[in-house]
């Protein structure tokens, strides 16, 4: 009699009556309350309503009758992590395994409860060891793409999550992850076709929306994007990511008000989240509330998006977490402060806008500088110590009684508009040989205003799409006479220029011999060396800003790509005195930008003589 309930109760699961197959269960109990089939069926039921307490129970009762029960090993480990408590769960599922109980989906329940504790490399151990023992289960090789994914190893992870759908096509954390793993590695469009298959599968997937919204927004599909985090929204409406990736969404169209507002929600939900603190001081920043803003932003490091793409090796970043920062001037008992680059080579000539400012506090300090620009602080600062930057960093910079990320300088020293009115006109200079040299070289291509020009940012980031644009789109620029325009894009740019010149019949000269990537002294003295820089935003105009060059900067319909060139009230960077913001409202696209530029140009042309 029982062994027949047992099979209907069987059949009834996997017809998936979930009710009928309880019922039968519990009139197996009654008659025979150990009994361990019934108390096996019955805890999986349990667990998956969601009542994985009463599941826990169920379940250790089938291992008091058979310890070795691999079934019930299982989902007594799954019941562990399904009640949240990774820690706990961890603890248990060893207990369990040191009991006897080893199985290759138990390993993977573990190393599910460590990944989930931040433990990636002996969840990566246990992930490897559930594929060994179980190499047809797609959870198995699921977990193990999702930890490389984490341990920023994005092509052997798309190996495994193919695996995955290979073993079934229709498992929807593995389209999802793999979308997130594509994405990675630039494959931005296959990325999207895999959160879309994942989407079409389980159209109620908020995670699955969110990640797309990711993709779009990673080819400056603002609205597209801005649908899906809403989409995500609707159906998590305490989805913070969503919320905040919203507010970013938001800020590039321009509505700062509604960014700000998408921000709060998400910090009302999770005060904590480290992306939504830096997310929300980004959107300060660009509101000029600096005091509000830099707390905020020391939160970056924490972030996974800024630990992978701008600070450095992941060595290096474990190294600085265990060494003791700087607070600032006033400080007692410190010795050498070591100041560690982060960012962009842009970011960093920014930043350090504030050595004057470190010079001042009187502290003794190592500063870390990109190679290609150590010799130029060198000069400026002859008394400071500088050492290039590298991976690992200098030994001194590890030595030193403090640190602090130059980004967070800052937070120290320009905690109010009123502050920049110590930024220094110039930082750096050229080497005047070189300056000499190159302005020879200019005079040589006869009279007319010596104009440098860069149009274009090599960064990948979504808006980058609009901080610069093709060349051919500069034609009424490079048409207008009495100026000679000379190419300091960084990049091989000659198709470009010969496009530009058959088009217009007018010059783009450029110093062939230089590596406008590498020979950044070069760079320097050619900029030293014309009457003008017109440029989007790229670390050229940072470098134009550190010399004191005055520098005309463009972006379209008065929305600064960065916070830094939100201009002051005259018109100006509040962090490079010498670099104009050309921008306006009405000027919404760049070719009317560009005709407008191109207006400015000519009237300085016709008002004003070159320098020489």
């Amino acid at each position: 009699m029982i062994e027949r309930t047992l099979r209907q109760a069987a059949d009834s699961f996997n017809a998936r009556d979930y009710p009928r197959a309880e019922a039968l269960c519990q009139r197996v109990l009654k008659r025979a309350p150990r009994n361990p089939e019934a108390l096996h069926l019955l805890g999986i039921l349990r667990l998956q309503s969601g009542r994985a307490a009463e599941a826990v129970s169920l379940l250790r009762g089938v291992l008091q009758a058979d310890p070795r029960n691999v079934g019930a090993l299982d989902a007594l480990g799954a019941a562990f992590l399904a009640m949240g408590d990774f820690p706990r769960a961890e603890e248990n599922i060893r207990r369990l395994i040191a009991e006897g109980g080893v199985s290759p989906i138990l390993k993977m329940h573990l190393g599910i409860a460590l990944a989930s504790q931040g433990e990636w490399d002996e969840a990566l151990r246990c992930f490897e060891e559930a594929v060994r023992g179980a190499p047809e289960h797609p959870d198995a090789h699921y977990n193990l793409g999702n930890v490389l994914l984490e341990l920023t190893r994005p092509q052997e992870a798309v190996v495994c999550l193919n695996r995955t759908l290979a073993l079934d096509p229709r498992h929807v954390k593995a389209h999802n992850a793999l979308g997130s793993a594509l994405r990675e590695l630039g494959r931005v469009d296959d990325a999207i076709a895999s959160y879309r298959r994942a989407l079409a599968l389980d159209p109620a997937n908020a995670q699955a929306h969110h990640n797309l919204g990711n993709a779009l927004l990673d080819q400056g599909q603002l609205d597209e994007a801005g649908a899906c985090f809403e989409r995500a929204i609707a159906l998590k409406p305490d989805y913070v990511k969503a919320h905040s990736s919203l507010g970013v969404v938001r800020l590039g169209q321009g509505r700062v008000t509604d960014a700000m507002a998408c921000q709060q929600r998400a910090l009302a939900l999770d005060a904590g989240a480290a992306q939504v603190q830096y997310n929300l001081a980004l959107l300060r920043l660009f509101r000029m509330e600096f005091g509000q803003a830099w707390p905020g932003y020391e939160r970056r490091l924490e972030t996974v998006d800024f630990r992978k793409k701008n600070f450095r090796a992941a060595a290096s970043l474990v190294l600085y977490e265990r060494l003791p920062r700087w607070r600032g001037p006033g400080e007692a008992g410190v010795g050498e402060v070591a100041i560690w680059a982060e960012q962009g080579i842009g970011d960093q000539t920014l930043f350090s806008t504030l050595i004057p400012e470190l010079i001042g506090a009187g502290v003794p300090f190592l500063y870390e500088v990109d190679r290609r620009l150590l010799g130029a602080y060198q000069r400026a600062f002859p008394s400071a110590g500088f050492v290039a930057r590298e991976e690992p960093p200098h030994e001194a910079l590890q030595q030193a009684s403090r640190v602090l990320a130059i980004g967070s300088l800052p937070g120290l020293f320009r905690r109010s508009r009123e502050d920049f009115a110590r930024q220094p006109a110039k930082l750096l200079s050229a080497l005047p040989e070189r300056v000499a040299h190159y302005r020879g070289r200019l005079d040589a291509l006869g009279r007319g205003l010596k104009v440098a020009f860069s149009w274009w940012s090599t960064r990948k980031d979504w808006w980058v799409l609009k901080k610069g644009a093709p060349l051919a789109h500069f034609t009424p620029l490079l048409k207008l006479p009495g100026v000679q325009f000379v190419d300091v894009q960084y990049g091989d740019t000659a198709a470009e220029r010969s496009a530009a010149e058959a088009a217009t019949g007018v010059r783009l000269w450029h110093f062939d011999e230089v590596d406008y990537f590498n020979d950044l002294e070069e760079v320097l003295a050619i900029l030293e060396a014309c009457d003008l820089l017109i440029t989007t935003s790229n670390a050229t105009a940072h470098f134009a800003g550190a010399l004191g060059k005055r520098t005309w900067l463009l972006y379209p319909a008065a929305r600064p790509p960065l916070f830094y060139w939100v201009p002051g009230a005259d018109g100006r960077s509040l962090w490079y005195p010498s670099v104009e913001i050309v921008s306006a409202a009405q000027l919404t696209d760049w070719n009317s930008l560009i005709r407008h530029i191109a207006e400015k140009l000519a009237s300085r042309v016709a008002g004003e003589p070159a320098a020489h």
